[in-house]
Parts: structure tokens; sequence; C-alpha cells
């Protein structure tokens, strides 16, 4: 356990909180309203930018979860430094599952939200992230390999690239707060 990684939980926290209070307070014609700069994601609507969301916290709890496989080195080199490790493809981010940019659209859209099952995935998820505040600073230095997840550069360490992540979800949290008058 450290303080960074206790940081990083309570920003995760926090958002999650907020976008759990936004979705609550979003009738029908809310959730279909446009999302500003957030129209690649599925119908564009304000609902698909919150499913795109809460799933994104998803797959971010899904990373912490295998941070514990994760080497502290910066790679043996060889092939070894092509492959994407086992952490990595246990959540589903290998190169052959990345979508071309607007790849969301047939699961994002404002006829396939269920708020009430959103927000009960998201406490699920928050509950998930509190591993966050339990990664050591080994974990927190350890640097994943290069396109092995979003942010993941190969130089940037587990703790920038959670930050990062964060700080992208926080965006995604703004564009749909914007959104609603």
């Amino acid at each position: 356990m450290s303080d960074r990684g206790t940081q990083l939980h309570a920003t995760a926290d926090v958002q999650v909180a907020e976008l759990v209070e936004l979705l609550k307070r979003l009738d029908e014609t809310a959730l279909r309203l446009p999302c500003l700069r957030r129209e690649r994601l599925g119908d564009g609507t304000v609902a698909a930018a919150a499913q795109h969301t809460a799933d994104n916290y998803q797959r971010i709890a899904e990373l912490v979860q295998t941070s514990d496989r994760m080497s502290a080195g910066r790679g043996a080199g060889g092939n070894r430094a092509h492959r994407i490790p086992r952490f990595l493809r246990a959540v589903g981010h290998g190169p052959t599952h990345h979508r071309p940019r607007g790849g969301h659209t047939d699961r994002y859209t404002a006829d396939k939200i269920d708020p009430a099952a959103l927000i009960g995935q998201l406490s699920r998820t928050r509950d998930s992230l509190g591993r966050i505040a339990e990664l050591t600073n080994r974990q927190l230095d350890a640097i994943p390999p290069k396109d092995g997840f979003r942010f993941c550069d190969g130089q940037r360490t587990f703790e920038q690239v959670l930050a990062s992540l964060l700080k992208h979800q926080g965006h995604q949290i703004d564009a749909l707060t914007a959104a609603i008058p």
C-alpha cells in the first residue's frame, strides 16, 4: 500500500460517485441529448457517453486486478518486448482487440441504456477500484509494455498510466456534465 495508490483511488472513487449521481438525475430526454465532442461514441448521446465511461472504469478495475502479474522492469528485450503480457491479455487489450475510431456504434446507444443497471455496474466497479489503494510502490513503478493498454507506451509507469486513464475519465464526466442543461 502506498500514498500514491491511495491518491489515485481517491480520484477514481470521486469520479465514479460523480457519474452515479449524474445518472440518478437523468431522465429519458436527457439521456437522448447529444454529448458534444463525443459524437463518435455510439449514437453520440449522453446515454452512449455514460455507458462508455462506465465500461472504461470497469476496464481500469480489471487492469488493476492484474497488476500483481506485472514486472517492475522495463522488459527483457528480444521477442518478449513485442508480446502482449498475460496481465493485459486477461483484460482483452491485445492489438487484435483494438477497434477503429468510432467502433462503438453498435454497443452504445440511448436505446440500449438501463440507468439502474448501469448504476449497479458502477457500484460493483467502484468496489473493485478499491484495489488501486492497495498497490505497492513496486507495482506503481512497473512499466507496462508499449501498446498493451491505452496510454501504455513502454516508458510510462503504471502510476502514470492510471493517472492518464483517470484524467481521460475526468474529461468524459466533464463532457457529460456540460451536455446536461
